[in-house]
């Protein structure tokens, strides 16, 4: 289920951020992380990764759900954003489309992912010709 149907237009304004990118875990109303930064991982961090950004599913029980360390990598485009999967073990699926290790794909606002056993929401405002990105 879209995380934006059955909702009003003033909620979903709330629920996606102005400038960047939220990601919801499924069944969940508040982002689990928004960043404005032009590329970020979902994975589970590690003691060494301080040097980028990370939406660390370690506390969301990531290891049981089958989260690699480096499982995805989101980041900004001219047109939105987009999506890579890290030759992660358990694999990546966009709108159940199973994605190709290393090959980047779209990544449309509402899009659905499953990354490993866990379901998210992607949510952004998009941009178009002359927007900032």
């Amino acid at each position: 289920m879209n995380l934006l149907e059955n909702i009003g237009e003033s909620p979903r304004k709330t629920l996606i951020p102005d400038d960047g990118i939220a990601i919801y875990i499924s069944g969940n109303t508040q982002p689990v992380f928004i960043s404005s930064g032009k590329q970020f991982v979902i994975g589970r961090k590690m003691e060494e990764d301080v040097s980028e950004s990370i939406l660390d599913l370690s506390e969301f029980g990531g290891f049981n759900m089958g989260i690699s360390r480096r499982h995805v990598t989101i980041r900004r485009t001219e047109a939105g954003y987009e999506i890579i999967d890290l030759s992660s073990t358990n694999g990546t699926w966009l709108n159940d489309e199973r994605l190709i290790p290393n090959k980047p794909y779209p990544l449309a606002s509402g899009s659905q992912l499953r990354v490993g056993r866990m379901r998210f929401h992607v949510l952004y405002r998009s941009t178009g010709p002359g927007k900032k990105n």
